[in-house]
């Protein structure tokens, strides 16, 4: 596998020759790096290439690695949150998946003891916690729109990847990441309150974050919350 070296930092890589215009060079989720070249460009230029990006390479496999380092672990005794609120976890051996909340701890009762079974009944309860508390939140923050949103909005709730929340004004439909039960009501405030905005403005102009800003005056606090997750 061809490199570089970079202040000290071998930066690897893997390369394949295409019908491709440009050079081209990927960062992928776990940090790999792939790179395309033409089949008329030489193997100098496409170091060269490289080399001129490693610095965004090399800060991208921090944030990779800074995210992993944010994951839960799902071990015993590990924090977990609900609604803000910690939780300490313990793990059992169960022939039915489900969870229990005692206190400050939650159970997780197994079938599985696998990362991905802990992550999924995680994720069981903040959806189940989603459905009973954000159509409240939802019905709570309407009245600030009752200019611009004739009838309640059809509300969705759906794990989602890459999005706190969206909102399609046209169909009066507001979706939100059951992720955000894990954070306390004023985090889930604000992006019920966003989405409602884009019933003003189907944008992210200046118009559309003052009307942000007209309801809800400290939604930068509560974005930088987000935004460093």
């Amino acid at each position: 596998m061809p490199s570089v070296l970079y202040h000290n930092e071998i930066i690897e890589y893997s390369f394949s020759r295409k019908q491709v215009k440009n050079i081209n060079l990927r960062i992928r989720a776990d940090g790999s790096v792939s790179v395309s070249a033409p089949r008329s460009v030489p193997f100098s230029a496409v170091e060269n290439f490289v080399l001129s990006n490693a610095a965004k390479i090399l800060s991208a496999r921090r944030s990779i690695l800074a995210n992993e380092n944010k994951k839960i672990r799902f071990e015993n005794g590990d924090p977990v949150c609900i609604l803000g609120r910690t939780y300490f976890l313990t793990v059992f051996s169960a022939e039915k998946d489900h969870y229990t909340i005692d206190g400050n701890n939650i159970l997780f009762y197994l079938s599985d003891l696998s990362y991905e079974r802990k992550a999924a009944i995680y994720d069981r309860a903040l959806s189940d916690v989603a459905k009973r508390v954000f159509p409240q939140i939802v019905k709570d923050c309407l009245p600030l729109f009752s200019q611009q949103i004739s009838a309640p909005p059809l509300l969705k709730i759906r794990k989602m990847k890459s999005q706190w929340g969206n909102c399609r004004a046209q169909k009066n439909i507001v979706t939100l990441n059951s992720r955000l039960a894990a954070y306390n009501r004023e985090i889930i405030r604000f992006v019920v309150c966003h989405e409602l905005c884009h019933f003003i403005r189907q944008d992210h102009s200046k118009a559309f974050y003052a009307a942000l800003s007209s309801v809800l005056p400290n939604w930068k606090e509560y974005d930088a919350v987000l935004k460093n997750k």
